[in-house]
């Protein structure tokens, strides 16, 4: 199961207006990406659970490739926000759907 992360930085950051990437993210911020892997991967076992496993050889995608998952997941939601009777057999409250 695909668990998408999407990094950001917050408006308010004295980083904000340079970190736009990963890769400008390491420039002002260097050895985060190598942390964050560290806990994505990690986190759960104080769960007793295992090791996660990452994808793409535990490289962050690009922020294209973010915006097409925003956009694709974000498409998902839509159509089940429109399909009350699909919502419903799922378990999925959806009053206050910002489509109605």
């Amino acid at each position: 199961e695909t668990d998408h992360k999407i990094l950001c930085v917050s408006e308010g950051s004295k980083d904000f207006d340079k970190i736009h990437d990963v890769a400008s993210l390491e420039s002002y911020r260097p050895g985060t990406i190598k942390r964050l892997v560290h806990w994505l991967k990690y986190y759960k076992t104080s769960d007793g659970k295992g090791v996660n496993e990452l994808s793409n050889n535990e490289e962050p995608t690009s922020v294209n490739e973010a915006i097409n998952i925003i956009e694709e997941t974000n498409g998902y939601w839509k159509a089940l926000c429109a399909d009350k009777e699909r919502g419903s057999e799922l378990g999925f409250v959806l009053d206050g759907c910002p489509l109605e």
